[in-house]
This record gives structure tokens, sequence and C-alpha cells, in this order.
């Protein structure tokens, strides 16, 4: 199912995201906070909708607050494979505006920081766009390198195949002109394989007796951010480790404004909904724990920092597995 999320948002629903940016004559930095932050947040934000209206859970606050923390630490952590040097401003920036993301709580003011956030982001020249096209599905050739990407291939090929029968894919030429439609249909089956999603996480955590919030920090988390990882590890890959910093950073800073925003401000229109967000005043903390490690160790990215934030990781799933035992 996370493999399935990958494919129609990477694939299917930020190409469409990319033709709209572009027929709006978008600047690459509007288009990167408004579009493609969505893209590559939309499993976020559909297990959050499906969380509060439907299961009526904890599992979409838990998944956001565990992709956060994925995002700061894992993602960045793995681009440390490659030394690289970054620059304090696109971190410090993004790091501001996601701790006031995480502090105000209201759910109106949420949505309208994020507004605030893309004002700012178009006046600068920075510019925090993903990468578009990581993952590449060919329903027909069956591949020749290597029995793991054969394997891949044929576990992966009949939800290729049902993707490819209803979704026109506008990156090609021949569907280039039906991008809207792209948007609609990517946008139902990710509704739909979120929901599956959080359905089979639910029954899981029932039947074995695991509290939902700690489910959707732990697996519900690190699957949505599949795709984030891979577009941070590939730009950090060639050199661009501003670029895969800021794509990590920025992603949560939809994820908290919008995809805890957009629910709760829907739902509190009629109901008082109180949430378990024990997790959020951890995330803050690691996010301030991990600029500090960048700091340390003089804004450069190596294998040293990035085990650093591994660790961090890991004693943040302990903790938040520890307290909601409690």
């Amino acid at each position: 199912m996370f493999h399935a999320l990958a494919i129609v948002c990477d694939v299917y629903f930020v190409p469409s995201l990319e033709k709209v940016s572009e027929n709006l004559q978008l600047s690459q930095d509007v288009a990167g906070a408004t579009f493609m932050a969505a893209g590559s947040s939309a499993p976020e934000l559909f297990t959050s909708l499906i969380g509060v209206f439907i299961t009526k859970g904890d599992v979409g606050v838990g998944t956001i607050v565990g992709s956060a923390v994925f995002n700061i630490l894992v993602i960045i952590g793995i681009c440390g494979i490659f030394p690289i040097s970054l620059s304090w401003w696109p971190l410090f920036r993004d790091a501001v505006f996601y701790i006031l993301s995480i502090v105000v709580w209201e759910t109106i003011i949420l949505i309208s920081m994020y507004g605030i956030y893309i004002i700012i982001m178009k006046g600068l020249d920075e510019s925090v766009t993903t990468p578009v096209g990581m993952l590449c599905v060919c329903v027909c050739v069956f591949p020749s390198d290597g029995w793991c990407a054969r394997l891949k291939w044929l576990l992966s090929w009949p939800v290729s195949v049902l993707l490819y029968c209803t979704i026109p894919d506008c990156s090609l030429p021949r569907w280039e002109h039906w991008y809207l439609l792209t948007f609609l249909s990517s946008t139902l089956w990710i509704a739909l394989f979120s929901y599956l999603m959080v359905w089979m996480v639910t029954i899981i955590s029932y039947t074995l007796g695991i509290p939902e919030v700690i489910m959707g920090i732990t697996f519900l988390a690190a699957g949505t951010s599949v795709p984030d990882c891979m577009a941070s590890l590939i730009v950090a890959r060639q050199g661009m480790g501003d670029m895969a910093v800021s794509n990590s950073i920025g992603s949560n800073i939809f994820d908290v404004l919008l995809g805890l925003g957009f629910p709760w401000t829907e739902k509190t229109y009629v109901f008082q909904v109180t949430i378990n967000s024990k997790g959020l005043v951890y995330s803050v903390i690691l996010l301030l724990a991990s600029v500090l490690c960048v700091h340390l160790n003089r804004w450069r990215l190596d294998r040293r920092l990035g085990l650093c934030l591994l660790l961090l990781y890991a004693i943040f799933l302990l903790c938040a597995v520890s307290f909601e035992r409690l």
C-alpha cells in the first residue's frame, strides 16, 4: 500500500501539479511552496482527514508528528551519507516557520500561517522545489537490471496497470492537456489508498492492543514519507544539500499547517475535539536538537552527523512509545 501511494504520487499526482503551476505561470519558489509541497505531502493530508472524520482517532495526529520527525532526522540523516556543505539561511528559515506552526494551535491561524509562508517564499531566491518524476513505472517492459528490480516490478505490476488504465499520464505529449483530469483521478486514488492504509493500521492496532497514535508515529509516518526520502536522497547525491534539507523541513510545514489545520477547522465547526498531541512537544525539541547538531558540525552534512540524527530518531521512537504506554 505504501508503494502504491508512492507510485500514484510520483508518477501521476506531482506531474499534474507541475502542469498546473506551469499554466498558472507561478515562480519556482511559489510552486515549490504550494503545489510541490502538496504533492509530496498528500498521503499525510488524507491520512489526517480520514483519522479525524472516519476513524475518529489519533492516527492522523500520530502520522503527522511521526512524519515530521522522520523527515527531520531520518531523511537528513540518510542524506549524510554524501558529505555536502549547507547554507544556514534555508535551514534557519524553514525551521523557524516549522517551530511557529507547532507552537500556534488555533486552526485558522495554522492555515493563515501557510499563506504567509508562501508570500515570504515568493520574495526569496532560494528554491525549495521538490524533484518530480523520481519513480518511473513501466508496465510493458520487464526490467533486466537484477532480480531485485524484477521482483519489485512483479509486485507493483497489478497496481501499475490499474493506475495506467484509470489515470491519464499528463507527462506524455498525448495527455499533457488532460492534467486536470490527472489531478482529480490521482487525488481519488490517493484518498482510497490512504483510507485502506489507515483501516489496516487501525485493525492491527486493535488486534495487537497497540494505541493508534503509536502506529501512526511509527509505521504510517515512515510509509507516507517514502516519496520525500527518495527525493531528498537523489538531490543530496547530486550535491544539492540545501534542497534536500529544505525539502524535508518544507514538507513538514505543509503537514502541520494544512495537514492538521484543515481537518481540525472542519471538525471543530460542529464538535469540540480533544487531541492527544504529546508528541508535538518532542517534535519541537528534536527539531531544535537537529539544527544544533548541524551548527556544531559547522554546517556540513556528513556521515557522523547522519548517524547522530538517526540515533536521535531512535530515541524519539523509544520516548514516544514509552510515554504513550503510560
